[in-house]
């Protein structure tokens, strides 16, 4: 399977991987309108979130999985584990609408890490025509509550760098922390939503505190900061001194640039998988992600641990 939260509705209408959201709009923060965002609450109030409970929705869920990651989709978590594994401390939840249909799902297996009783948010998915509606968000809390509630601290989950919606909603929104870049963590798959391309994904922490509720604010670039893109190489070993701060720039419709040019998209990737490895192995920490207005162009922030206060 291909990491955690990592599915979220594009312009497309297909799924990406991370994590958790849908919309329509590949710019964010959403510039929906006012009679759009009503809508939008009405919908939203009639979602219910609970876990999975019967035969039904074991079922419905893996037939969701294959929707979301296509019909070749191979690797969608059986009907049995989504069953056992709320019996050993596992989230297995399901987003369903007033005629009971599921929506959505997140699904989690707890485990030990470093000696600590950890959760690890391996899979979410949304329906295409739940798109805009939140609705990853609301499994997100939902899961986050009841891991809380567990006692259980610490979720991880992945994503893929390259979509920039994705980081923002993890990085920005759910005040998730990158622990580790893994090129190709999962392999060839046979998902129509990875053309080919190496599975690269940020592993992120967050805690089960609901105390984190506020968007995360991205500093601004300085004189100081190095711009890192596609076609710029990464600063080599002691060529120079470790600037303060680091922008690296993502397509902010990664799945845009795929349609039109595979090659493109795998020099984009290249690049980024380049200069996340310099930049996480010379203890730089990935701050946010920052959307420039004025060029619509997109950036993962990164600060020197040393440079932090």
């Amino acid at each position: 399977m291909l990491g955690a939260d990592r599915f979220w509705r594009l312009g497309n209408g297909r799924s990406s991987l991370c994590s958790d959201t849908v919309t329509h709009d590949t710019r964010f923060p959403s510039r929906r309108s006012e009679a759009t965002e009503m809508v939008a609450e009405e919908s939203r109030a009639a979602v219910r979130i609970r876990p999975l409970a019967s035969h039904d929705d074991y079922d419905a869920c893996v037939t969701l999985q294959r929707e979301v990651w296509g019909s070749e989709y191979d690797e969608a978590v059986p009907a049995s584990l989504l069953q056992v594994v709320p019996n050993i401390g596992g989230v297995v939840l399901g987003a369903f609408n007033g005629e009971r249909q599921l929506l959505g799902f997140v699904f989690g297996l707890t485990g030990v890490k470093n000696d600590q009783v950890v959760h690890w948010s391996h899979a979410l998915g949304v329906r295409e025509s739940a798109r805009n509606l939140g609705i990853g968000r609301q499994l997100k809390d939902y899961q986050r509550a009841e891991l809380a509630r567990l006692g259980i601290r610490s979720m991880y989950w992945t994503f893929d760098p390259l979509i920039a919606k994705n980081a923002h909603f993890n990085l920005n929104r759910l005040g998730a922390r990158v622990v580790e870049y893994v090129p190709d963590m999962y392999g060839t798959t046979k998902s129509p939503l990875h053309h080919g391309l190496a599975t690269d994904r940020f592993v992120v922490v967050c805690s089960t505190s609901p105390t984190i509720t506020q968007l995360r604010q991205v500093s601004d670039r300085t004189p100081n900061t190095l711009v890192l893109t596609d076609t710029t190489p990464s600063p080599e070993a002691g060529e120079t001194e470790l600037p303060p701060a680091v922008w690296i720039e993502v397509p902010t419709d990664f799945n845009q640039v795929l349609e039109a040019s595979p090659s493109i998209a795998a020099t984009w990737q290249t690049a980024i998988r380049r200069h996340f490895q310099w930049a996480l192995r010379n203890r730089y920490r990935v701050t946010g992600l920052h959307l420039d207005p004025a060029t619509s162009r997109s950036f993962y922030t990164l600060e020197l641990e040393r440079a932090i206060p």
